[in-house]
């Protein structure tokens, strides 16, 4: 068939001429090429994650660490698609396929990594290989005063760090897995140590503050003033302490604590065995083994012997005897808490009385039948520590139980008069020592692996600084329980709408009065111990109390919200009112104070308990 003109003109109009064509492949090879570029900048991470499923399969991975800019702690970890999949603290091991970086749309680059346990990707300006350029500070505040360590992993006392204090910092021992410091090594003046990162602030401002909650419970504080010679209560620390955890050791705090006691010289396989009988069947779920009672020991301390300090006191059991003893019960399954008496020692009072309370003639001052190796004393300190620290590692205690942690008692009498020299070289406050005592206590025992507890005078569910030292809320913020001892005998006689309340004989009411109190004063600091309650189980004054006035003062204790547990006292044991306990000891109490909360009950009133005598 014929072409037609116009269909000829058609086909002319295209063709393209040579130089159209030249032009045409040039934009479409640069086409190709952008688009080639944005292809492998979208997925040039994908494709390198896909090969490798683990690090192993890289032929040579680089090993890093996360480094996180100035004013943060933590990086990003990312997925192909630079979606975060996570935050690392600064310090963390890290694996590299290479130090070449992947580019990314937006013109960041980033290094493929792996990081526990998966692939990812994390920014190049997060990662290092240097460990001296982790840490980007300087200089630090003390936060909260605290006698700093000589080194980071044992007990020895350097000086004391006051609050708003300079720190130079000249080094660290580890990050922790938020990329805060554990420690800092740090230069105060001309003198070294080593401080924790929880007692420091990075600007003056931050380390001059106090803590304080809704409520203006450090305006309470400073309010409360000192009325009776134990301190001022505004000058205590009330900033969170880190509490103990260590449940990924093996070592895990019972919920509720169900305990009985055993004395020093009772700790031994033939006695403990006695012990097992008893708790066998039962709710008891763990034991306070005393190891060091005034003059008293349950076995021959190494450690008081390399200090020169064992032969004044009586030891009472061998080192094996006492290790068998104490593994039993952890065979057994219970949960083992070691006591020792802390200021009030006669034996250490009489070895050293340098460190002690004495007369101005430097002679021991013989107060509550005993003598006192003074609390202001940091060597005092030390010997207590470490000896704690030795039977932590040597019985594999859960918990250390600081008794008598305070003054004497009356000691303001002795004040008054001027007859006592306490060795208060620092001019601290008694709340003062105590705070610091514990909490350099507290620090030293977390390191060994166990929970820390101290023993509180039923006085201190007040809301006043007692004048031995005592005050609830600046040591329950330290410690991880707080053990207060509100023995109804230990409470005086009073009037209450013009009845007279005789303590002893109303167990119930007493304990709850206290506990209610404590209740307060548990809100009252940043960071509130879990309270356990010592209870009282010996006859007074012809007053029994038998199996129903001891479960009177427990339930009163759950009624007022303290759901920490009990322990049984008794100065000769738990075995010498053993014929009272079967009953006591068969009751769940947290589980029932559960049930009566869902209720909307009281304890005593969901259980139907009679709580005071006809």
């Amino acid at each position: 068939m014929a072409t037609s003109q116009t269909e000829k003109k058609a086909r002319k109009r295209h063709h393209m001429t040579p130089g159209q064509k030249l032009l045409f492949i040039v934009v479409l090879m640069a086409v190709f090429a952008v688009c080639s570029t944005v292809f492998f900048d979208l997925n040039s991470m994908e494709e390198a994650y896909e090969p490798a499923e683990n690090s192993s399969d890289w032929p040579d991975p680089v090993h890093a660490y996360v480094l996180a800019q100035e004013g943060t702690l933590t990086a990003t970890f990312y997925n192909e698609g630079l979606a975060p999949i996570g935050e690392y603290g600064r310090g963390t091991e890290i694996e590299l396929e290479s130090w070449e970086p992947f580019s990314a749309e937006n013109g960041e680059e980033y290094y493929h990594a792996y990081l526990d346990g998966q692939m990812g990707y994390i920014h190049c300006q997060n990662v290092t290989d240097d460990q001296s350029a982790l840490l980007l500070e300087a200089q630090l505040y003390v936060r909260s005063t605290v006698n700093m360590l000589q080194e980071a992993d044992d007990c020895l006392i350097g000086p004391l760090a006051q609050k708003g204090t300079l720190l130079r910092i000249v080094g660290y021992d580890y990050f922790r897995a938020d990329g805060t410091v554990n420690m800092y090594h740090v230069m105060m003046g001309e003198e070294f140590g080593w401080i924790k990162s929880e007692y420091v602030a990075m600007d003056y401002g931050e380390a001059m503050s106090n803590w304080n909650d809704d409520n203006d419970s450090y305006g309470a504080h400073v309010f409360r003033g000192d009325d009776y010679g134990g301190g001022d209560a505004g000058d205590l620390d009330y900033w969170p302490h880190e509490k103990g955890d260590f449940s990924d050791q093996g070592n895990e705090m019972p919920v509720d604590t169900y305990a009985l006691y055993i004395t020093a010289d009772q700790v031994n396989p033939s006695t403990v065995a006695q012990y097992l009988d008893l708790a066998e069947g039962t709710q008891i779920n763990a034991f306070v083994v005393t190891l060091m009672e005034n003059f008293q020991l349950a076995y021959p301390s190494p450690w008081l012997k390399q200090a020169d300090l064992l032969d004044e006191y009586t030891v009472t059991g061998s080192l094996n005897e006492t290790k068998e003893a104490i593994q039993m019960l952890k065979d057994a399954g219970y949960y083992v808490i070691g006591r020792l008496t802390t200021f009030q020692d006669s034996a250490l009072a009489t070895a050293r009385p340098e460190w002690s309370i004495t007369d101005w003639g430097g002679q021991l001052k013989q107060m509550s039948e005993s003598y006192w190796p003074s609390p202001f004393c940091r060597d005092v300190w030390q010997v207590k520590v470490a000896f704690a620290a030795e039977a932590v590692d040597t019985f594999g205690l859960n918990e250390v139980q600081f008794d008598y942690v305070r003054f004497p008692d009356y000691i303001q009498n002795y004040e008054n008069e001027g007859s006592v020299d306490l060795k208060n070289t620092g001019s601290e406050s008694k709340a003062q020592a105590l705070q610091r005592f514990l909490t350099y206590a507290t620090d030293v025992i977390h390191a060994h692996g166990a929970y820390v507890g101290a023993d509180m005078f039923g006085e201190t569910g007040n809301y006043y600084v007692a004048p031995y030292g005592q005050y609830w809320p600046a040591i329950s913020n330290v410690v991880d329980v707080i053990c207060g001892m509100p023995y109804p005998d230990h409470f005086g006689t009073y009037y209450e709408n013009n009845d007279r309340i005789v303590p002893y004989k109303r167990p119930y009411k007493s304990t709850n009065d206290w506990g209610i109190k404590v209740s307060d004063r548990q809100t009252e600091c940043g960071s509130p111990a879990v309270t356990r309650t010592w209870i009282q189980t010996w006859d007074d004054y012809g007053y029994e109390y038998d199996s129903l006035n001891i479960i009177r003062q427990i339930v009163a204790l759950y009624d007022a919200d303290i759901t920490g547990g009990y322990m049984l006292w008794h100065g000769n044991g738990s075995l010498f009112v053993s014929e009272k306990l079967p009953e006591v000891l068969q009751y769940d109490f947290l589980s029932l104070y559960k049930k009566s909360e869902a209720a909307n009950q009281l304890l005593s009133d969901y259980m139907q308990l009679k709580t005071e005598d006809d």
